[in-house]
């Protein structure tokens, strides 16, 4: 027997394996009869006692620039199931020697928020203005002028369903129609508006990181030699069950649930009736339920986030789909021309107060949140994403977590829609809802002054960069991060996730 250039007879070789085999044991014991120094963390945070030589500590890997990719989106603060992770801005020293905790996207996201909200309370009155006057010739109610924001700022999903309530609950022949085409145009002006707009300012450099517009993105498509993901990963043994069925039965679930809430919220004297038909809303609170169960009896593993967000990116593309093909222009009719022009007039409207108000949030990437709260406020959150990533194809900035931040803000809309449902009701008159959307409107505009929002204009159209918003003590290189590369940012339904959940 040989080991380590020494020959052993098999005598030999077998106490010399019993003596290595007694010293690793010897090792073992000792260890064994010591006092245990393993932690119960976090469970005994206020016992707990750290020792001298404890090296623990959480690195934050940062670039050559001295950049990382957190934006303080809080999402890891949120997902925390020990409450052990907290997300705290860091408090700088302005120009003036005054001290200021930064607020990072928060403050970005409330902006944008603000801007939705401005528009959600204009374009109906915009709408009702359009068909007020254009109306008349063919016959239609200024009323449907109303229908505007829900396709433009909510998206297809929205517009059928308030379109639905106002037409079978308010009793307006044609509304959900009415509703879809005005979302089909609100698709049409963020994409034939924002496109050239993008391409506008990256030809002026406008936008912050200066690049062309990825070749995947812009084709469409991948080609054989470019890297692609995988669509998702198995939670169920397809012996038993696919994935797919699952994720789509735990969907059913929700639906379910949705409709026995809808049903609970229908008992509400007056206004339930109103409410039950906002079937979206209850399906974000039953979702809500069924993950809060699935983490109590910790089987929220079975969801695949990745699967999750492909049938997310399916079932979007195919409502968009199901809108186009819902338009019968022979039920609307001649109602068609009204509808045009409220929809262009819509469009442009909503272009210049992104534009106005947008570049004038105080930061170096003024102009990309600029396109996210455009693409937002005329089509869905993916048509904000897609003109995001035209400029911000890496989403560099912190614009992307932003717009999914600024769904928290949105709360303030309320008003607006309260107006329009005791209007659709016949509670109060149109006059009087128009007196109070418009009110509401320079309420959101001295909320952009109250939150420390609207500042002095970072960019123009015509001259270009005026600053990057550094004079503000507002953005600080700490935030000027990167996000995750485990997100696909080719993907518009990985993305689209990632930013509907940054709130969840």
């Amino acid at each position: 027997m040989e080991y380590k250039d020494k020959k052993y007879t098999y005598l030999g070789g077998l106490v010399h394996g019993i003596s290595t085999l007694a010293t690793g044991m010897k090792t073992s014991i000792k260890v064994y009869f010591r006092k245990k120094v393993t932690e119960q963390y976090p469970e005994n945070r206020k016992e707990l006692k750290m020792f001298d030589r404890f090296r623990g500590t959480l690195n934050m890997p940062h670039n050559e620039n001295n950049e990382h990719r957190c934006v303080a989106c809080g999402l890891c603060q949120m997902a925390c199931p020990n409450d052990t992770i907290k997300v705290t801005g860091e408090t700088i020293e302005t120009e003036d020697g005054k001290k200021k905790k930064s607020s990072g996207p928060v403050r970005g996201a409330i902006g944008m928020a603000l801007i939705w909200c401005i528009l959600y309370a204009l374009q109906p009155l915009v709408g009702i203005l359009i068909v007020s006057i254009t109306g008349k010739a063919f016959h239609m109610d200024s009323m449907y002028g109303i229908l505007v924001p829900f396709a433009f700022c909510q998206g297809p999903g929205q517009a059928s369903t308030y379109g639905r309530l106002f037409e079978y609950t308010y009793g307006f022949d044609k509304a959900e129609m009415v509703a879809l085409t005005y979302a089909i145009f609100g698709f049409l002006s963020a994409f034939l508006i924002g496109v050239p707009f993008a391409r506008y300012g990256l030809k002026k450099g406008l936008a912050r990181n200066k690049s062309k517009i990825n070749e995947a993105v812009e084709r469409g498509y991948f080609v054989p030699e470019e890297q692609r993901e995988p669509l998702g990963k198995s939670t169920f043994h397809s012996a038993n069950i696919e994935t797919a069925a699952a994720h789509f039965a735990i969907m059913g679930v929700c639906y379910l649930l949705a409709l026995v809430l809808a049903k609970l919220v229908n008992f509400i004297p007056a206004l339930g009736s109103t409410f039950s038909a906002m079937l979206f809303m209850w399906g974000m609170f039953a979702a809500y339920i069924v993950k809060a169960v699935m983490r109590k009896l910790n089987i929220e593993y079975l969801i695949n986030n990745a699967f999750q967000s492909r049938i997310t990116g399916f079932l979007s593309d195919y409502l968009v789909v199901c809108a186009f093909m819902a338009i019968q222009v022979g039920i609307i009719g001649n109602w068609i021309v009204p509808i045009l022009l409220a929809s262009v007039a819509s469009g442009i409207v909503t272009f210049f107060i992104c534009l106005f108000f947008g570049e004038r949030l105080g930061s170096d990437h003024d102009f990309e949140r600029v396109l996210g709260v455009f693409g937002t406020s005329t089509g869905t959150t993916p048509s904000g994403v897609s003109l995001l990533r035209m400029v911000d194809p890496k989403l560099q900035t912190s614009t992307g977590a932003e717009l999914g931040m600024m769904n928290m803000a949105m709360i303030f809309s309320t008003p607006t829609m309260l107006f329009i449902t005791f209007a659709g009701l016949k509670m109060i008159s149109l006059p009087i809802a128009c007196g109070g959307m418009f009110l509401t409107i320079f309420i959101y505009i001295i909320l952009l002054k109250v939150f420390g929002v609207l500042r002095k204009p970072t960019f123009t159209v015509a001259k270009g960069r005026i600053s990057d918003g550094a004079e503000s003590g507002e953005e600080i290189p700490f935030l000027r991060g990167y996000l995750h590369d485990t997100v696909d940012v080719t993907d518009t339904a990985a993305v689209e996730s990632m930013i509907h959940n940054s709130w969840n």
